[in-house]
């Protein structure tokens, strides 16, 4: 299918990721969760049958998503595959994917609902007959970026699924809406989002996300998948075949910064066909670079390096690989002294190095640049300094949620005209003026709060500013323990405040919140 200076400490605030072990970020600091597969663990799917489960184990993966469809199909899971991804402690994610349903580009069937129900009636008799629990859920694949004059039709057919396995069994693939469209009618309890035809939106309901397509693992081709629940559906192993390491959060690289994470993005821009200099300048070319590389990617259109751009810039390079991949490789290796010539040759030299880095950050040791040592790599420390620094990614402020974001988002809300009260809760009242206030600027009506709204609610304010606008960067302050009063006086207190935040962040100490300090006070 088509998916946070020292080298050792991180904030404790700071948003980290787990890789298919028990080790956990919470508010102060690192626990441990009750399963192996908790959330936010890496996992891969994959049609070639011939990859092995010790392959998959032995790259550090915790899970594997694998197919159901019609047989004959030699990418279909089989019982004796179930068994030794069980064996090697893999957690298993059962999917239909048919050709049938990509034929509803041509035009959707007479009877949506009966072939959802052929489709059920067959992905649970090849699941059961691989050992899979008849309480877990299956997947069903919408492959294509499926219209919205199709929903009638999509929220039949997973109506006939659920006539058959029953509505808490049942998932399905696909891009943000569609996603959304069968999480919002209650057809599915079971999301697994892939970035493709999503444009850079999440829906949070997902349990799985696909992030990254086309990576290499032992040679084979997979899909590189993330689970953001304990449950994401997993049945057969416990998915501790993981390495249990912490992994830094991608940071983000913005116009204007410069040093050896922006020359190694640079690379990986040329890698994938950038005509740009790699001199470790964040300037306007690579700014145009990275947004065409976004726009051509299914990508929020930012210009920024962040998460999920790091996520799919990305690629395996390991012992023969060459070219500007492996020079990105070889400038973040060197970042940790390894002092290789950056020639793009993965040699001895480079494989060296690179399990000398796995050893050392407790990775699973290989020799290849994968994902989890990209992630190691590229994570620890910024790697770019001057314009700016690295800020953590907006955060999604959904209907439902409580807090000081919810709540300094409504300030900012009513800052723009919005007549709502604010108190923290995310209430119908809050959703519609998000959506109100996401029509009346141009963006993604979807009533989330997340990196686009947020850019666009943000307004500067300084010393003498007053007004709801201030109100929400008091409340954000205080979220680190500033004591302000919530007043919308922007005066001498807020300015300290203000000035404090910045100087323990590493941004520009000015006293004024512009953009980079929202980010890092919502963010962080």
């Amino acid at each position: 299918m088509n998916l946070f200076d020292s080298n050792q400490l991180l904030s404790r605030r700071r948003l980290l990721t787990l890789v298919g072990g028990a080790a956990v970020a919470t508010a102060t600091g690192i626990g441990f969760a009750q399963s192996a597969s908790a959330a936010t663990g890496y996992g891969i799917d994959y049609s070639d049958a011939s990859l092995t489960a010790g392959s998959v184990a032995a790259a550090g993966y915790g899970f594997v998503c694998r197919y159901l469809s019609w047989l004959p199909n030699p990418k279909v899971l089989t019982l004796s595959e179930a068994q030794a991804l069980t064996a090697a402690d893999l957690g298993i994610v059962s999917n239909w994917e048919s050709d049938g349903l990509q034929d509803w580009q041509s035009g959707v069937p007479s009877d949506p609902y009966a072939q959802g129900a052929g489709h059920a009636t067959e992905a649970q008799r090849q699941a059961l007959a691989n050992g899979m629990p008849s309480s877990r859920p299956i997947y069903f694949s919408v492959d294509f970026d499926l219209q919205p004059s199709m929903y009638s039709a999509l929220n039949s057919y997973y109506d006939g699924v659920a006539s058959v396995i029953g509505r808490s069994r049942t998932g399905a693939y696909g891009g943000y809406h569609v996603i959304k469209e069968l999480f919002d009618n209650g057809k599915i309890a079971w999301g697994w989002q892939t970035y493709a035809w999503s444009g850079g939106n999440w829906d949070s309901r997902a349990q799985l996300r696909q992030v990254q397509n086309g990576i290499s693992v032992a040679g084979h081709d997979a899909d590189l998948d993330q689970a953001m629940a304990a449950d994401y559906g997993q049945w057969g192993g416990t998915g501790g075949g993981g390495t249990g390491v912490i992994l830094p959060s991608w940071p983000n690289i913005t116009d204007g910064m410069s040093g050896p994470s922006v020359q190694a993005a640079q690379y990986l821009l040329r890698y994938h066909g950038a005509s740009i200099t790699a001199d470790g300048q964040f300037g306007a070319g690579t700014l145009a670079a990275t947004k065409s590389f976004q726009s051509a990617h299914g990508l929020s259109v930012d210009g920024q390096i962040g998460p999920q751009t790091w996520s799919a810039l990305i690629v395996q390079v390991q012992d023969g690989s060459s070219g500007d991949a492996v020079r990105a490789a070889q400038v973040e290796l060197n970042r940790f002294g390894y002092n290789l010539t950056v020639d793009g040759s993965f040699g001895s030299g480079t494989v060296s190095a690179a399990r000398a880095f796995q050893s050392a950050h407790g990775l699973g040791v290989d020799g290849q640049v994968g994902p989890q040592t990209w992630q190691m790599l590229v994570g620890t420390g910024s790697g770019a300094t001057g314009g700016g620094t690295a800020v953590p990614p907006w955060p999604n402020v959904i209907d439902g949620d409580t807090g000081n974001n919810v709540l300094a988002a409504q300030y900012l809300l009513r800052y723009h005209g919005a007549s709502i009260t604010a108190d923290g809760q995310f209430g119908p009242a809050t959703l519609a003026a998000t959506k109100s206030f996401q029509s009346a600027n141009g963006l993604s009506v979807d009533g989330q709060i997340g990196p686009h709204t947020w850019s666009a609610l943000i307004v500067q304010v300084q010393q003498g500013s007053t007004g709801d606008a201030v109100r929400a960067a008091q409340v954000e302050l205080n979220k680190f323990g500033y004591g302000l009063t919530v007043d919308g006086s922007f005066g001498s207190g807020t300015n300290t405040a203000a000035r404090a935040f910045q100087s323990a962040h590493g941004l520009g100490v000015d006293g004024q919140v512009g953009p980079q300090t929202w980010q890092m006070l919502v963010g962080s």
